[in-house]
């Protein structure tokens, strides 16, 4: 069974998400990847360097300190992946903290997709959403190659995905979307009205509804997949690499006299050091979390992120004759 979403047209995509302010803006915020780790350095160089003077008060230091190569924010299917990369294919050594546990988040509410069919090639997100595909599809090649079933392990299906339409508009813009899909090299059919209803015959469509499908479209289980990353990135504590730190939200970032570099995060029960990064991977709060870590300081950084929640309505009938 395919899985489905509806076709909405982007009413404003000029829209940029990115807030003006009159405060002084950073303005050379990149991010830098390690080689094939999926990891970010905050800048060049240790970690994020701040080019304004910061009016802040003085950091409470932990009596709890503890020093690791890399301190990763967001303990969710992201944060713990980006660790489990760093582990196996590097000598670093991990954090990874969290204000509650993993699948606590989006992680837990999320459906685990692995769309392309709503991404549009040559887009800024299209290269990230084929390398994402890509590094999932490995992940499943690795557990099965270790005699393992992906299905079992993390709820790994090749299900594909359809994008629905229901006008003769809507028809147009994914005959259009069908043909750019296979241009960039995807497997995609555009499925009419008949069509559609004979791969979903449950589907509450009209004669003018339409479909963009993609067979090659995945979704994986979040919390079998987190289960099985966090096991694998335990076999590193007893090496002295990797570390947890659940329950304990981060409170701010600490940085250097000399330098004005952050160089460790200070949570609700430690301080925890970078030698080399410290890498956010909140998901869709990330931006609400640098404000407020950033909030003391004169320095504004728009992270275009925001998380939305959304509901789904199931509506169960009792017939009685």
């Amino acid at each position: 069974m395919a899985l489905s979403s509806t076709f909405r047209p982007n009413p404003n995509p000029c829209t940029s998400g990115v807030v003006s302010s009159p405060r002084r803006r950073f303005g050379s915020f990149a991010f830098e990847s390690s080689k094939s780790l999926f990891g970010s350095k905050l800048l060049a160089g240790k970690s994020l360097s701040l080019s304004t003077r910061i009016n802040r008060p003085e950091a409470v230091i932990s009596a709890s300190s503890h020093t690791f190569d890399v301190v990763i924010i967001g303990a969710g299917i992201i944060g713990l992946t980006i660790a489990r990369q760093f582990l196996i294919g590097s000598d670093l050594s991990v954090a990874v903290v969290d204000k509650a546990v993993p699948c606590s988040g989006a992680t837990g509410a999320g459906q685990g997709y692995i769309w392309k069919v709503h991404i549009t090639p040559g887009s800024d997100k299209w290269e990230l959403a084929m390398r994402s595909h890509k590094l999932w599809e490995m992940l499943a090649e690795s557990i099965h190659d270790q005699g393992l079933n992906p299905l079992e392990v993390m709820g790994w299906k090749k299900t594909g995905s359809l994008l629905i339409g229901r006008t003769p508009g809507d028809s147009d813009l994914l005959k259009r979307r069908v043909q750019q899909l296979s241009e960039a090299g995807l497997q995609a059919e555009y499925l009419s009205g008949h069509d559609l209803l004979q791969e979903e015959p449950a589907l509450m469509v009209g004669e003018d509804s339409s479909a963009a499908f993609l067979p090659d479209d995945c979704q994986l289980d979040a919390h079998r997949t987190v289960a099985f990353i966090e096991k694998a990135n335990r076999d590193f504590a007893s090496k002295g690499r990797y570390a947890e730190f659940y329950h304990d939200p981060v409170t701010c970032l600490l940085r250097s006299g000399s330098h004005e570099e952050v160089e460790a995060v200070l949570t609700s029960k430690n301080t925890l050091y970078s030698k080399k990064a410290i890498i956010v991977a909140a998901g869709c709060w990330s931006g609400s979390l640098m404000h407020e870590l950033l909030r003391e300081s004169e320095i504004l950084l728009d992270v275009p992120v925001k998380p939305r929640k959304v509901s789904s309505n199931v509506l169960t009938c009792s017939c009685t004759a």
